[in-house]
């Protein structure tokens, strides 16, 4: 029986992450929680609806609830000469709480989403953006956004290096976070790229800053 139960936990562990739209009332829910939160934040004056629909992120594993987010993007704006920045919001949904409850702020803070602004010419949103922590200097993002290709073509050589990322080292990725580390061996800088592959893993490499210029040091495959 003991062997039975540990075999039904493995399941559950290992089954796959279902998703779904949100229902007609779950959005209806969100946009009249949205509404009242702008009037609230705009203190009598006129509130700014966002420029763009909410994201809804709905999930579950077999046999749990569901979780629903709704993502709203603020609108797009220069951060530095060469970089554009969204502010991301989040917010959660509780199905059991009352009518004008049910949503609430998720637990994550705002989060900063950037790419590279094109030349004399207004931000605009974009179909891929990077999640930026807000502690890395604009300058260093930027130079990492321009470079990440090639800092990955380096980090290729890291992966083919270590046994828990070797089987990582030719798969296609995507930048999706840049991230302060702590420095090391005399770099006056360090940072985190996080890369996700089309595989749904993902690698960490750590970039050395030394004298202006940038090079992969290491890499983690969590």
């Amino acid at each position: 029986m003991l062997l039975a139960a540990a075999s039904a936990d493995g399941k559950d562990a290992a089954s796959p992450l279902q998703q779904r739209e949100p229902t007609e009332a779950e959005r209806s829910s969100f946009d009249d929680y949205y509404r009242q939160l702008a009037l609230s934040e705009a203190r009598g004056a006129r509130p700014v609806a966002p420029l763009f629909a909410p994201a809804f992120e709905i999930s579950r594993r077999r046999g749990q609830p569901w979780q629903v987010i709704a993502r709203v993007d603020s609108a797009p704006r220069h951060s530095a000469v060469d970089l554009c920045r969204q502010i991301r919001s989040s917010y959660i949904y509780d199905a059991s709480a009352k009518a004008d409850t049910r949503w609430q702020p998720a637990a994550q803070p705002p989060t900063w989403q950037v790419w590279l602004a094109r030349p004399n010419t207004i931000c605009t949103a974009v179909a891929h953006t990077v999640l930026m922590e807000p502690s890395v200097p604009p300058d260093d993002v930027v130079a990492l956004l321009r470079q990440h290709a090639e800092l990955l073509q380096r980090a290729r050589l890291l992966l083919a290096g270590n046994s828990q990322c070797i089987r990582q080292r030719a798969l296609p990725f995507t930048l999706s976070a840049i991230e302060p580390a702590a420095a090391a061996d005399g770099a006056a800088k360090m940072f985190t790229l996080v890369f996700d592959s089309d595989r749904d893993t993902r690698v960490r490499v750590a970039v050395r800053k030394h004298r202006g210029e940038y090079a992969a040091w290491n890499v983690s495959c969590p």
